[in-house]
């Protein structure tokens, strides 16, 4: 975010130096402040225009940024549009930074998580549309299947609530524990577990690392752009997620942009057949990710 930043301070700079000498001109000279002042007008125009191509893009370390550069990125360069996609190593910044205007939109998180999110920072962020998605996966270096894992296994999970949630009914999926159905299921929690005959023993931590603890714990249940970025093969899990409503990966902007033209830009793109040609690429990840609802259909900004 530093770079953003200094590009925003270095523009305030240059835009401050030019404006005082644009005001310096000849005091005798009517003409020349005429011409001095349509210049400025001109250039304001211009620096306008510029920045409303401007496109920056955060994203986790994954797939999502790769989906973003491999099947939109070149639909919005053929549009004009100049794009940046930046990489965020936590899954709060992408948040705070489009909130703040840092940052265009992002691409790493599911809706789920996007209004959870809303609430507990008080952000006022909402999605453009819904992407094909990679699901969570069971993951381990001990076993190679799930019901080899041994009695009191540890089992690490995400740690922030709905990801900690997602990945207990990811378990539950499985049948190898079952959840309390009088709660909320977005919210469970451990406590919530009403039926555990293998006693695992559940170690919460952020999810970005749990691909790096595989050797301390007997398995973990890994979101699934972090298991790809870090080389995890999500067919050779020890299961691998059947991706519900609320979980399917969306491209998040602010509220006061939900309308603005680069969002409907971006709508008619990822429900385009050029959109869809990348996905469907056999040689890319994306073709075995769950697709959403509605991947087929028009934008619903197509005929505006």
């Amino acid at each position: 975010m530093k770079k953003i930043l200094t590009k925003v301070l270095v523009g305030l700079l240059v835009a401050t130096a030019t404006f005082g000498f644009t005001g310096c001109g000849s005091k005798n000279s009517a003409t020349e402040s005429k011409k001095d002042t349509a210049a400025t007008e001109g250039a304001k125009k211009e620096a306008k225009s510029d920045d409303s191509k401007k496109v920056t893009v955060g994203v986790c370390a994954g797939p999502y940024g790769d989906m973003f550069e491999d099947a939109i990125k070149p639909s919005l360069k053929e549009l004009g549009y100049d794009v940046e996609i930046i990489e965020i190593s936590d899954i709060v910044t992408p948040n705070t930074a489009v909130d703040e205007g840092e940052i265009t939109l992002n691409v790493f998180q599911h809706s789920i998580y996007l209004n959870n999110f809303n609430k507990e920072h008080g952000t006022h962020l909402t999605y453009v549309t819904e992407i094909p998605t990679a699901g969570m996966g069971i993951f381990s270096d001990k076993v190679d299947k799930l019901e080899d894992l041994p009695k009191g296994a540890k089992i690490a999970i995400p740690n922030d609530v709905t990801n900690t949630a997602r990945a207990l009914r990811v378990l539950a999926q499985t049948g190898q524990i079952e959840l309390d159905q009088s709660v909320e299921q977005a919210t469970v929690t451990v406590d919530d577990v009403t039926s555990n005959p293998n006693e695992y023993v559940f170690e919460e931590m952020n999810p970005e690392v749990l691909p790096n603890i595989l050797d301390s714990v007997d398995a973990a249940i890994i979101n699934g752009y972090f298991a790809i970025a870090a080389g995890f093969d999500l067919s050779k899990d020890l299961y691998n997620e059947k991706v519900t409503e609320g979980y399917i990966n969306v491209i998040a902007v602010r509220e006061a942009d939900k309308d603005s033209e680069l969002t409907k830009t971006i709508d008619k793109i990822v429900h385009s057949d050029a959109f869809r040609t990348a996905i469907e690429d056999e040689n890319k990840q994306y073709k075995s990710f769950t697709k959403p609802d509605g991947y087929y259909d028009e934008s619903q900004f197509a005929n505006e």
